[in-house]
């Protein structure tokens, strides 16, 4: 289950990683129809993904790993007050999920994807780094991200001459 899991991060991580790098390279804020973009937040960003972040994170306090064994099994989202001692952007992630979790992903991206990039990459993906830095490109934060997005995803090595 737990490998299950670390492929479902990671495949949601490169998902939205590349469709904002899609975004900042074709310099659009036009989400497509078919984009993650637009489905639920809850739908993206499931309570078991959170719960296994969580689980990554908080393996030193046993009632943060406790509960999130308890998330991942039973398909719920961890208890956001006790998450905020393993990592503040964890805790800003699980109170999104329930605040926004019936909202496009699109609409509340800031508040969704910010805290997912941190929280991934502090579990030891290098994709959260990605997210982030493709986050930031769409975002119009500089061609310095927009060199970086496009050295991630090297089958667009053309566009950067």
């Amino acid at each position: 289950m737990l490998s299950a899991l670390d492929i479902k991060v990671k495949r949601i991580l490169w998902g939205l990683a590349a469709e904002f790098a899609y975004l900042a390279v074709v310099g659009t804020t036009i989400v497509p129809p078919c984009s993650l973009l637009r489905r639920r937040v809850s739908r993206v960003v499931s309570p078991e993904v959170l719960s296994f972040l969580a689980a990554k994170l908080g393996e030193d306090e046993p009632e943060v790993r406790l509960n999130s064994m308890l998330g991942m099994r039973l398909s719920g989202v961890p208890k956001c007050e006790i998450l905020n001692d393993a990592l503040p952007e964890l805790y800003e992630l699980c109170t999104a999920l329930r605040r926004w979790g019936r909202e496009p992903l699109f609409k509340v991206a800031r508040e969704v994807v910010i805290p997912l990039a941190i929280s991934a990459s502090a579990a030891g993906y290098e994709e959260g780094e990605v997210l982030l830095t493709s986050y930031r490109a769409a975002s119009g934060r500089g061609a310095r991200d927009l060199d970086a997005v496009v050295k991630y995803f090297n089958k667009w090595y053309l566009i950067r001459f």
